[in-house]
């Protein structure tokens, strides 16, 4: 969460002497670039060679650091789709991205790719080199005659683009789906921040999709540095503070957005598989006054009719905000085990936040323990770093060190067992601190209070004092290099790199400095974490939660979008931010509904309702000091919801299949509508429209005082979810106007699909009791297809599961495929909508005879089947 603050950090931005200023959209022009330097040496997986620094006389040298003059490219054609191309300094003194489970794990590759579907080009002098797609010989990379600058603390590189690019990606930042590609950058350095717009925040992803001429290709470099990404008219440009240029270029034959998901996925991992549960309605706020007010909202929601799954509560519980605590006055151990026991008696969950800091009280058992261990975070000179968050001065846990597992196994299967949790939520792992430096050294047991509540003219001299010591600290270090204030500045949401966050001298195991792992921190907890809450319950599928991201995170983790605002422009922007969450492989995902800063108002909570229901990660969640938005609390409100989240509890069967295609697939749960339809070209500008999948489409209204919508339709029949009307497109780019009223949310079902549904219950364990309902929507040829997954909802080893592929033509309904699950609920009812529903008067499945019921014009329905899916069938009209 981010405080609620002054001009603190405004005031500690000037005295670390790097105010924000505006960034340099221009390219190096006295960069002297390498030459090839050596001959090109055969590898089992592709090739090598050198490069050294053209000596052009005065300039060109030490622009930003200290210019590394002996170079090495290593190219490997690692598989038909994917390029690595690896550039660094030939001494290897660049620090890189471990190669380790806590930063990124590279494939194993024996031998190169016989049949690329890339080409690998490059100029001698000056080095250039070009990525070229060889099935229609599209170069979709290319720094040849743009300049090159390798330094220890700067590294420029620059590949051409199209003019008007269609890029995606790039974060994490706030902003529409597509990038500006006119004049645009994106800080890729993870920061506590309030996600202003356009702004870095908590994720870093270096990873892009450009979709071209129909056809894309996605570009991604694996860096763990701070660095600006210029999306410039006809070029993007990378400005890294560190490390090395360690690209891996994805360019299959089947160039679709999906695809190019599904690939990269491949490479970084594929996203976990969720339980039936994380798919329920989530709870919670900042600023519970004590358990009974959670307890009150838990029964009023219950009172309102609108699910709920989870409830959730923030460090409001925590005494003193210490991590592993119990307030012993507002949130005492047996009102909040008696309401835990209470939601779980109920079918329900509960989730509590867990950070990072750790109070250095004297008193506080986890800090004595984590110091005994060693494995913390430290200062250059071997003392603890102990920096300022919510429980005052903090020491943070060193996920790198050896003994850091065996301590967080602890502490965190010590506070599951001891309240019976169902999943945990990692905050303020950026990692975030509200001082500069090791602010709490010497001041063990002293309350420091929060420093942007001090009188401005105690904020700058606290701020200056705490400048001076870390500048004093730095002397300490082993480097060469300016950690504090890297000569060239990245274009940081919070100024200088070490303001509202540890500092970038803190020193982790192997002597790494922050400054060349930050972008990692977060990403290694949610290891750390989900490992221990598996050695806490090995059986079932666990629960983690986390803000700070890098690529591969959706592995092993979800993600909320954090602090966001009670905005408009928000709400339309938690769209895009949660479809570019899906590209980066973190599928659980979605932002706090109604907004987390500022207050709300029925008409927005309304509609921010009717997307949030559908999120993949779904919950609702806001400030402290802020007006309470609690679904019910407004009748309108409250109606759309029981509409919105009584729709997607109806689907939960097509989530749960989404979000198994995405475990082993890697590709979304949501979609836009260009990763379906990449040939459309209006659908490249289209971030307000959703697809579920391929088969459900979502058109929100996101705009104040509307009561419809313009959304577009993909050609062929579209089917409204609730009244089964008809649309039958003919033009995918036309926009069609869609009545919304206040409570509606539109939602579409494309002709050729089926879908299977549940009926909707309080719980999603209620839900799932219920039999199945086919929703088979036909299309103009009377045909539709769809899948089912099945398996027990919340093994992590599963005894059977079930892959179901239904098939609707000339009539007659099959089910084929695997029946491996052994329990399944029974098919209860079959509904045919559009087409020759109309002309369906009798179905015969094993020589019974079951009525058929026309409740429309256009639909057919059967019930009262009870169908097994243990087993295939076939059903005939």
């Amino acid at each position: 969460m981010l405080p609620l603050k002054t001009t603190a950090w405004l005031a500690a931005f000037c005295f670390f002497g790097t105010a924000l200023a505006d960034p340099d959209f221009g390219t190096t022009k006295n960069a002297h670039g390498y030459r090839v330097a050596g001959p090109v040496k055969q590898t089992r997986t592709g090739f090598t060679f050198p490069l050294a620094f053209n000596d052009k006389g005065s300039g060109g040298v030490d622009l930003f650091g200290k210019t590394l003059k002996d170079l090495t490219v290593t190219v490997d054609y690692e598989t038909e789709d994917r390029l690595h191309v690896l550039i660094t300094d030939t001494p290897k003194t660049q620090y890189l991205v471990p190669d380790t489970v806590l930063g990124f794990e590279r494939p194993t590759v024996h031998r190169r790719a016989q049949h690329p579907n890339y080409d690998f080009k490059y100029t001698q002098n000056p080095f250039g080199f070009q990525v070229i797609r060889k099935s229609d010989n599209e170069i979709v990379f290319d720094t040849v005659k743009q300049p090159f600058v390798f330094e220890d603390q700067y590294i420029e590189l620059t590949s051409a683009l199209p003019h008007n690019a269609n890029v995606y990606g790039l974060g994490e930042t706030t902003e529409p789906f597509r990038k500006d590609t006119n004049k645009n950058v994106t800080t890729i350095f993870t920061a506590d921040e309030g996600t202003s717009l356009y702004r870095n925040s908590y994720g870093a992803h270096p990873m892009y999709l450009e979709h071209r001429k129909g056809q894309s290709h996605a570009v991604f470099l694996l860096s763990a540095h701070g660095m600006d990404v210029f999306t410039v008219d006809k070029r993007i440009t990378y400005k890294i503070i560190g490390g090395g240029l360690d690209f891996y270029f994805f360019t299959p034959k089947l160039a679709t957005p999906n695809n190019i998901v599904s690939l990269y996925t491949d490479l970084v991992g594929k996203p976990f598989m969720v339980s039936h549960w994380m798919m329920g309605w989530h709870q919670c706020r900042y600023g519970f006054s004590n358990i009974s007010v959670v307890d009150d909202v838990v029964k009023k929601y219950k009172e309102a009719n609108i699910p709920l799954e989870t409830m959730w509560i923030d460090i409001d519980y925590m005494d003193h905000h210490k991590d592993f605590t119990l307030d012993p006055v507002n949130f005492p151990e047996d009102k909040v085990k008696a309401l835990i026991s209470n939601l779980h008696n109920n079918g329900q969950k509960i989730v509590t936040m867990v950070d990072p800091a750790l109070s250095t009280n004297s008193s506080y058992e986890p800090y004595k323990r984590l110091s005994a261990s060693g494995a913390l975070i430290r200062n250059p000179d071997g003392s603890e770093y102990q920096g300022q968050v919510w429980p005052g001065y903090t020491v943070y846990p060193d996920w790198w060190h050896p003994d850091a597992a065996a301590f967080w196994d602890k502490e965190m299967g010590d506070w599951m067992e001891r309240l019976d949790l169902d999943g945990i939520w990692i905050d303020m792992n950026e990692p975030s601190a509200f001082c500069i430096g090791s602010c709490g050294t010497g001041k063990q047991n002293t309350d420091p209070g929060l420093p942007w509540l001090l009188p401005q003219d105690q904020q700058d001299k606290l701020n200056a004092e705490q400048y001076a010591a870390v500048d004093a600290m730095a002397k300490h270090l082993n480097d060469t290099r300016d950690l504090l204030n890297p000569k060239y500045t990245i274009n940081n949401v919070n100024g200088n790199l070490s303001v509202h966050a540890v500092s970038t001298i803190a020193q982790f195991h192997g002597n790494v400095s922050l400054y060349d792992i930050k972008n990692l921190y977060g990403h290694a907890m949610s290891h750390a974490t989900r490992n221990a809450i598996q050695k806490h319950n090995p059986k079932i599928r666990p629960f983690v939660l986390t803000r700070s991201t890098f690529a591969g995170t959706g592995n092993r983790a979800g993600h909320w979008t954090g602090d966001n605002h009670s905005l408009w422009n928000y709400l339309k922007i938690s769209i895009s931010s949660t479809l570019t969450m899906q590209m980066f492989g973190i599928s659980y995902s979605g932002a706090d509904v109604c907004g987390f800063n500022g207050d709300t108002t029925e008409e927005m909570c309304t509609r921010w309702m009717q997307v949030g229901a559908f999120y993949p990660f779904a919950r609702n969640h806001n400030a402290i000091g802020q007006i309470d938005q609690y679904p019910y609390l407004w009748e309108s409100t409250a109606e759309a919801s029981r509409i919105a989240l009584g729709a997607r509890y109806e689907m939960l069967p097509l989530f749960y299949t989404l979000h198994e295609e995405s475990s082993r697939l890697g590709t979304g749960v949501w979609r836009p509508l260009l990763f379906e339809y990449p040939e459309v070209e209006s659908y490249t500008k289209n971030d307000a429209q959703i697809l579920l999948g391929t088969d459900v489409l979502l058109s929100p209204v996101v705009d104040q005082g509307k009561t419809s919508v313009q959304a577009q339709f993909p050609v062929g029949k579209w089917y409204d979810w609730f009244t089964y009307k008809e649309i039958d497109s003919k033009d995918a780019e036309k926009e069609v106007t869609i009545p919304a009223n206040l409570t509606q949310i539109p939602i579409h079902i494309r002709g050729g699909a089926i879908v299977p549904t549940k009926t909707a219950k309080y719980t999603v364990d209620e839900t799932y009791k219920t039999p199945y309902t086919l929703l088979v929507a036909l299309d103009k040829n009377n045909a539709a297809s769809g899948r089912l997954y099945v398996d027990d909802g919340n093994s992590v080893v599963q005894h059977g599961t079930s892959s179901i592929d239904f098939a609707f033509k000339n009539g007659k309904l099959r089910a084929s495929g695997k029946f491996g699950y052994k329990h399944p609920e029974p098919l209860g009812t079959i509904k045919v909508i559009g087409g020759n529903a109309a002309k369906l008067t009798k179905l015969t499945i094993q020589g019974r005879h079951y009525k058929v019921s026309h409740p429309e014009a256009n639909v057919a329905v059967v019930e009262n089947l009870n169908i097994p899916l243990t087993k295939p069938f076939s059903a005939s009209f």
